[in-house]
C-alpha cells in the first residue's frame, strides 16, 4: 500500500522486533529529544502496527544532512549499520541536490525523524538477523502533495530521482488521485537496501506497518515478510561470451577451471 520510514519501522515491530531492542539501537546515536509512539490499529480492515516519531518541544526538528551523517559516524552502532545507514542518507542527499540544487535549504528530509527512521530500520533488520532484503515494485501514488517547496506532483521529483538512481521498478500511477504513497525516506531505504528480483521464499512471519491515513477500501499498510530463501530453487544465470582465435587446449583448461569453481555446466 505504500512505504515510509515510519511504516517500515512499524512493520519490523509487527514482525517481531522488540520495541526495547529498537530503542537500544537508537540510544547508540548521540542525540535525544524524541519519543516513539507505538499503537495497534487497522487500515481498511487490516490489523497492524502504527509508529510515530514525536519530537519534544525543546528539540528543534531541523537536523541538516551533515549533522545526520556526523551523528551516525559518532555513534556506537555496529560497523555494518553505520555503513548502510550512511549509504541511505547519502542517497537521499544525492537525490535532493539533483532536484533542488546543493545550495537549497533542506526541509522535510533535513529533520531528526529522518535520521531515526533510517537508523532504526537498518539496525532493526540487523537485530532480526535479516541478511538480504527484496522488494516488489514501488507504488508511488498520484495527484499532488504540499511541501515546503510548494505544491508538487505525485510522485514528487525527489522520489523519481531516487527511483532513477537505483533503476528501481515502480507501479504505474492509478488514475484516481491517491496522494503520496511512498515517501522519500521510504524510497531511499528500499532502493538502497533491497534488490527487486526476489527469489523463491518460504515465508515464516509477516508484519504490517500502518500509515497515518485510513482510506476506505485501500489498506494504507506495508507488508514485511520474514522468510528463508529456498536454495534448491535458486535461479540459474547463463553467462555467454564470444571467443575468437584461441587454442583448443586453452579452452579445455578454461572449462575445467569453470567447473571446479562451481559452474553447473560449460559448453562451447
Amino acid at each position: 500500500g505504500g512505504a515510509s520510514g515510519d511504516m517500515l519501522l512499524a512493520a519490523l515491530l509487527d514482525a517481531g522486533l522488540p520495541l526495547e531492542a529498537l530503542q537500544e539501537e537508537l540510544a547508540k546515536l548521540p542525540i535525544g529529544g524524541y519519543q516513539l509512539r507505538v499503537a495497534r490499529g487497522q487500515r481498511a480492515g487490516l490489523e497492524g502496527t502504527n509508529l510515530r516519531v514525536e519530537l519534544s518541544d525543546a528539540r528543534p526538528g531541523s537536523l541538516p544532512p551533515s549533522e545526520q551523517l556526523q551523528a551516525v559516524e559518532q555513534s556506537s552502532l555496529s560497523s555494518s549499520v553505520k555503513e548502510q545507514a550512511t549509504a541511505v542518507l547519502q542517497r537521499l542527499i544525492q537525490a535532493e541536490e539533483r532536484v533542488h540544487g546543493a545550495s537549497s535549504p533542506w526541509h522535510e528530509l533535513g529533520t531528526l525523524d529522518t535520521l531515526v527512521d533510517v537508523v532504526g530500520v537498518v539496525a532493526g533488520l540487523e537485530r532480526l538477523g535479516v541478511q538480504r532484503v527484496y522488494a516488489s515494485p514501488l507504488p508511488t501514488g498520484s495527484g499532488t502533495v504540499t511541501s515546503a517547496h510548494g505544491v508538487l506532483p505525485v510522485p514528487a521529483p525527489v522520489i523519481l530521482e531516487l527511483l532513477a538512481l537505483a533503476e528501481a521498478p515502480t507501479l504505474p500511477p492509478p488514475l484516481e488521485p491517491t496522494g503520496e504513497l511512498t515517501t522519500p525516506t521510504g524510497a531511499a531505504l528500499i532502493t538502497t537496501l533491497a534488490s527487486f528480483h526476489p527469489p523463491t521464499m518460504t515465508v515464516q512471519r509477516i508484519g504490517y506497518g500502518l500509515g497515518t491515513r485510513d482510506t476506505p477500501g485501500r489498506p494504507n499498510a506495508l507488508a514485511l515478510w520474514l522468510a528463508r530463501v529456498s536454495e534448491e530453487a535458486s535461479p540459474l544465470v547463463l553467462l555467454e561470451t564470444n571467443v575468437d582465435d584461441m587454442s583448443p587446449e586453452l579452452l579445455a583448461y578454461a572449462q575445467e577451471q569453470l567447473l571446479a569453481l562451481g559452474a553447473r555446466d560449460v559448453w562451447f
